[in-house]
């Protein structure tokens, strides 16, 4: 038998779980925290993944594929004459205005014109392009992601490209941006 048998006030009981209760609250908000600043590292990866991979793009693609645009409606856009001369040759790609009227804006190719070096667009301008404004054809670059191409020319035949990616986190819009030089001819 045991004499000295002894078991646990209520007081001591009330004590533990308070002591519990004060070490586990601030561990789940912690935790919780932890899981929204990991969630929007997670877009920012994304968003910059997409500005690389457009960058990169860019950086491939050939003199022929830059130019200024020789007119425009809401929804086509007629390419320099050193646009491909083949019908369906830029199906697919993505088109950017990336400096003058309209500059900014990216929309996909659905069709061409090879004859008339006239691009049809998925969708139309917002603000139409004109003759100044420089024009971009790439592969598309998959991202569900808005992003903006702004080109200007910079030092000794090199042109600056600047690929703005936005994304949002908790309501708010941020954006990275990647800024490369591509060699003008």
């Amino acid at each position: 038998m045991l004499l000295n048998q002894k078991g646990m006030s209520l007081i001591e009981v009330s004590v533990a779980v308070l002591i519990l209760g004060i070490t586990t609250f601030p561990l789940i908000y912690m935790y919780r925290d932890g899981s929204i600043h990991a969630a929007a590292a997670r877009e920012e990866i994304s968003a910059l993944n997409l500005a690389r991979a457009v960058v990169e793009e860019i950086k491939s693609i050939p003199e022929c594929q830059l130019g200024l645009a020789g007119g425009a409606t809401a929804h086509t856009v007629t390419l320099e004459h050193r646009a491909s001369g083949v019908d369906n040759f830029y199906k697919n790609f993505n088109i950017a205005i990336c400096g003058g009227a309209g500059a900014g804006q990216v929309k996909k190719v659905t069709g061409y014109d090879g004859a008339a070096r006239r691009a049809v667009l998925e969708s139309d301008w917002l603000v139409v392009p004109d003759a100044t404004s420089l024009y971009m054809l790439y592969h598309d670059c998959p991202g569900d992601y808005r992003y903006v191409i702004n080109a200007e020319n910079s030092r000794s035949g090199l042109r600056m490209i600047r690929v703005t990616v936005y994304y949002t986190v908790k309501n708010h819009e941020r954006e990275v941006t990647l800024t490369t030089e591509k060699l003008t001819r």
